[in-house]
C-alpha cells in the first residue's frame, strides 16, 4: 500500500512539474521592437528613450551587405552614446543589415557562406544580441537561394546563442502580388528565424495613388495567410508611425504626423475617415502651399487596427514600427493599453 502511494505520488509530481513547464512554453509574450532612424526625423532617439517602458527591441540601420560578401557600416554605425544608452535601458540590439548589392552573389554558395561568417564576426565583436535581415525586393529566382542563406545563417548564429529576425513583405498567398514578395518563402524563412516582422504597410506608397497607407483589412488578412505558415507568437505586425503627402503629378513624399498637425492647427483643418480603415486623411489645399493629399497614423487609426486584428489573433507575438520621430505620441498610449502582456522574448 506504502508503495502505490509513494508511486502515485510520484506520478503525480510528474504531471505536476509536466503541467508547469507547458505553462512555462505558452506564457504569453508581446514585444514591441522599432526600426532606427526610420523617418527624416531628427527625434527619433528621443522617441525611443521617452518610450522605454513599451519598447522591447531596437533595429538600427547601420549596415550594407555587399555583392561580395563582405559588410559596410553606415557612416553613423556603431554610435557608442546611443548603444550605451540603450544597453542600460536594457532593450534587445539587433542591428538591421539591408541590400547593398549582396542580392548580386547570393547565388554563390561561397559568397552566402563568406556574408554569414562576416554577419557572426560582427555580432560577435560588438556584442550585438543578434542581426536583423531587410533584405528586399529580391528578383524571383533568388527565392531557394535567399531561403537557404536564411537558414544557414540563423543555425551560425543559434550555435552561438545569438537571435535572428526579418523583415518579410506583406503579402496574403505565397505568390503574393509583386516579384518581391514572391521571392520570400515564408515556410523556409519563418521556420529558420526567432522574430518574423512583416511589413504591412505602403499599401498605398511613394510611386502609386493616395490612400490609406496600412489598411487594417489587409493587415488582418497578411496575419491570417501568415498563421497558415508558421507559429503566430514569433510574428510582429509591422506598423507605420508616418505619412505620406500625394501632390498632383508627384510621387508621393513622406511626411511626419507632427506638421500635418502644425497645418491643422494653423490653417483650422480637421481629419476625415473611412470607416472602413479610419486612418487619418487630409486633402490639404492653403494659401501659397501646394494641395496635396494626405494619410497619416495616428492613436485613432492604431487603436481601430489592433482592435481589429488582436480580436481574431490573441496569440501574435507584438509588432515591429518603423518610421519613429515626429509621429502622434499618443500612439504609444495605444501600444502601452493594447498589450496584452510583456516582452518574454528579448
Amino acid at each position: 500500500m506504502i508503495r502505490k502511494l509513494l508511486l502515485a505520488a510520484l506520478i503525480f509530481a510528474v504531471l505536476g512539474l509536466g503541467n508547469h513547464i507547458n505553462a512555462q512554453e505558452t506564457t504569453p509574450s508581446w514585444c514591441v521592437s522599432v526600426w532606427y532612424p526610420s523617418s527624416e526625423q531628427p527625434t527619433g532617439m528621443d522617441s525611443i528613450m521617452n518610450n522605454l517602458d513599451v519598447i522591447d527591441t531596437v533595429h538600427p540601420f547601420w549596415y550594407n551587405g555587399l555583392a561580395d560578401g563582405t559588410i559596410l557600416p553606415s557612416l553613423d554605425a556603431e554610435d557608442a552614446d546611443e548603444l550605451a544608452a540603450w544597453r542600460e535601458a536594457d532593450l534587445t540590439i539587433m542591428p538591421s543589415i539591408w541590400d547593398g548589392g549582396f542580392s548580386q552573389g547570393l547565388h554563390d554558395p561561397a559568397i552566402r557562406a563568406k556574408h554569414i561568417e562576416e554577419i557572426v564576426a560582427l555580432v560577435e565583436r560588438m556584442e550585438y544580441d543578434g542581426i536583423d535581415v531587410d533584405y528586399e525586393s529580391f528578383q524571383l529566382p533568388t527565392r531557394d537561394d535567399f531561403s537557404t542563406f536564411i537558414e544557414d545563417l540563423a543555425t551560425a548564429l543559434h550555435a552561438r546563442g545569438y537571435q535572428l529576425s526579418i523583415a518579410v513583405h506583406a503579402k496574403t498567398e505565397d505568390a503574393g502580388a509583386w516579384e518581391g514578395a514572391a521571392a520570400q518563402d515564408w515556410s523556409r524563412i519563418a521556420a529558420a528565424v526567432d522574430v518574423f516582422q512583416i511589413m504591412t504597410y505602403d499599401y498605398h506608397n511613394r510611386a502609386g495613388e493616395a490612400g490609406p497607407i496600412g489598411p487594417p483589412q489587409w493587415a488582418h488578412d497578411v496575419i491570417a495567410y501568415a498563421a497558415t505558415v508558421t507559429d503566430l507568437s514569433k510574428v510582429r505586425l509591422g506598423l507605420h508611425f508616418y505619412g505620406y503627402a500625394w501632390r498632383r503629378g508627384n510621387p508621393a513624399m513622406p511626411i511626419p504626423y507632427s506638421s500635418v498637425a502644425h497645418w491643422i492647427e494653423s490653417f483650422d483643418l480637421a481629419f476625415t475617415r473611412d470607416s472602413a480603415d479610419m486612418e487619418a486623411h487630409l486633402d490639404f489645399k492653403a494659401p501659397g502651399l501646394p494641395a496635396q493629399t494626405i494619410y497619416v497614423a495616428d492613436a485613432i487609426g492604431l487603436e481601430f487596427k489592433l482592435d481589429l486584428i488582436m480580436k481574431d489573433f490573441p496569440e501574435l507575438g507584438g509588432v515591429a514600427i518603423w518610421g519613429i520621430g515626429g509621429e502622434d505620441p499618443a500612439n504609444w498610449d495605444i501600444i502601452r493599453e493594447q498589450r496584452p502582456a510583456s516582452c518574454a522574448q528579448s
